[in-house]
Order: C-alpha cells, then structure tokens, then sequence
C-alpha cells in the first residue's frame, strides 16, 4: 500500500464511531461516563493523527516513532480496561499505518 493510501484510509478512520454502549457490552465492561468515552475517543484520533504526520514526513523508523510515542503517552484520565480498549482500537490505525502493533510495549 502507498504512503499516500495510507493517509487516506487513516483519514476515513478517524471518522469510524468508536466505543459505543455495544462495543462496552461485548467487552462485559461497564461504559464509563460520556466525557471519558470522548476523552478516549479524542485519544484514538491524536495518535491517528500522529501516524499521518510521521508518514507525511516520510520518517525513516515508524515503528520505533511510535513506540516513543506510547513511551511517553499519558494515560492517567483512563483506566486499565479503557486504556486496553483504546489500544485495541489503535492496533487497526498502526496496522494501516504500517506499523506492527505485535511489536510494541505499551
């Protein structure tokens, strides 16, 4: 897939609904409240973000950018099941991106 490809499918993934009462169902975790949900939902979109930056600057390590970029993420506003949730949902953003979510320490 083309850097270009990339961007674009990370752009319209962006846009996908995330973290909705059923995705909490399916989990059997409890939703947390709804400025928590838009807090993780703002999360998933800052890293989308980062990705399309490092691959609009053509970076030479993605996968070791974004390992500093989980190195220094601060996830204090979540908690262990949403910041698992929202990791899981980041592993299809590096997997468009290229990167190897296999490969990461979170």
């Amino acid at each position: 897939m083309s850097k270009e490809e990339r961007i674009e499918q990370l752009e319209a993934y962006k846009l996908k609904e995330r973290f909705t009462l059923d995705d909490w169902e399916d989990r059997e975790v409890e939703m947390p409240i709804p400025e928590i949900v838009m807090l993780m939902k703002l999360e998933v979109i800052k890293f989308t973000n980062f990705l399309i930056a490092q691959l609009k600057a053509d970076v030479e390590n993605l996968q070791t950018k974004t390992q500093l970029y989980f190195n220094a993420w601060d996830n204090e506003f979540f908690d262990q099941d949403q910041t698992e949730f929202i990791v899981e949902v980041e592993y299809e953003a590096m997997r468009i991106a290229g990167v190897d979510g296999d490969k990461m320490m979170i």
